[in-house]
């Protein structure tokens, strides 16, 4: 198994090495986000929003949001699942989606952002995400092999449920042009320049790998 043109930790280490890696890694995310009480002055409003900052971050990478979603999707492409269009979105909104909104909330969070703008925020994270899911579907159909550095076709042959399954190639292209529109959209009713924002997301979307 590729990824990026290279083979995969659990190919070239082993399942159980593999499994560690993880584990590792998304402690060290919050041994890394720990460390920022060290380089405040533990003001009492900065205390608060890194304590809001790290909930968040446990919850979207928790089993409320993208290891749930991972175990749904093990689950029905194990089983060979027929997913509804609501099991599907609940997959992609935790699997994906939950990573892209953690992301941005804590950015609006520990830059003293409203309850409203940081819902907002969530909002636009979830719309990007599910288009980033649904535009990995669709290079797996589309996409070149050599870009994408992993072989293309690998949903379909392991009959693996997906949003180009359910609906169709151009009607998922329609769709990924619908979410980044509407995150767009909300990204321009912040008072803040998201001049940056708006680029990332429109990189994160069209990609092409």
């Amino acid at each position: 198994m590729l990824r990026r043109g290279k083979p995969t930790t659990h190919v070239i280490y082993g399942e159980a090495m593999g499994v560690l890696c993880g584990d590792a890694l998304l402690n060290y995310a919050f041994e890394t986000a720990l460390l920022s009480f060290e380089k405040t002055s533990d003001t009492k409003t900065l205390s608060k929003r890194i304590t809001a900052a790290l909930s968040v971050l446990a919850k979207k990478a928790g089993i409320y949001g993208m290891i749930g979603g991972q175990v749904c999707d093990v689950e029905a492409e194990k089983k060979g699942l027929s997913l509804s269009e609501e099991q599907l979105s609940f997959i992609i909104d935790n699997k994906t989606g939950a990573l892209i909104e953690s992301a941005m909330m804590i950015g609006g969070i520990l830059a003293g952002a409203s309850e409203s703008e940081i819902k907002d925020l969530e909002i636009i994270a979830k719309s990007v995400g599910k288009a980033f899911q649904i535009q990995d579907d669709i290079l797996d159909v589309i996409g070149d092999e050599a870009t994408l550095g992993k072989p293309i076709g690998s949903d379909e042959k392991n009959e693996k449920p997906t949003y180009v399954v359910l609906h169709g190639l151009e009607a998922s292209k329609e769709m990924v042009k619908t979410l980044s529109d509407e995150a767009n959209e909300k990204l321009h009713g912040f008072s803040k320049d998201t001049a940056f924002l708006e680029e990332l997301i429109n990189s994160l979307i069209y990609r092409n790998k």
